[in-house]
């Protein structure tokens, strides 16, 4: 069964349909038959290429064995980096919040200190400052 000799006519059935189709209508559905034979030979040529590529490892043999052991290290070892990611990001987030709350307490105590010299200069007559700017 050659499936390449036919999906370039496959293709080429399917942009006609498309470019036989008036703008400004819906697609009409498809019909059934089509559909399978299109994912019939797409899904066919997967599996046909996944058996011929695939090597015949059993899943006793030492080489499979190495692979398996090899992608374990590497998941642990990506899970691993995202664990202590996460935690300095833990870290990163407490540290940030404490000078947050240290800096609000700051401007709190700053806005206190301008409102007691607010009322204190209120408190003071204009005359003096009048004086002064003369100079």
């Amino acid at each position: 069964l050659d499936l390449s000799s036919s999906l370039p006519s496959q293709i080429e059935t399917c942009a006609q349909t498309s470019v036989s189709l008036t703008t400004g209508q819906p697609t009409p559905p498809t019909t059934p038959e089509p559909v399978s034979a299109v994912s019939s030979a797409k899904s066919s040529p997967r599996k046909m290429g996944r058996e011929k590529g695939k090597k015949s490892v059993d899943r006793f043999s030492v080489e499979y064995r190495q692979r398996r052991e090899r992608n374990n290290i590497a998941v642990r070892k990506s899970r691993d980096k995202a664990k202590r990611r996460n935690l300095e990001m833990q870290d990163k987030l407490i540290e940030l919040s404490a000078e947050n709350e240290k800096l609000h307490k700051t401007i709190e105590q700053l806005t206190r200190e301008l409102t007691g010299l607010r009322d204190f200069f209120k408190q003071i007559p204009s005359a003096p400052f009048a004086g002064s700017e003369s100079r």
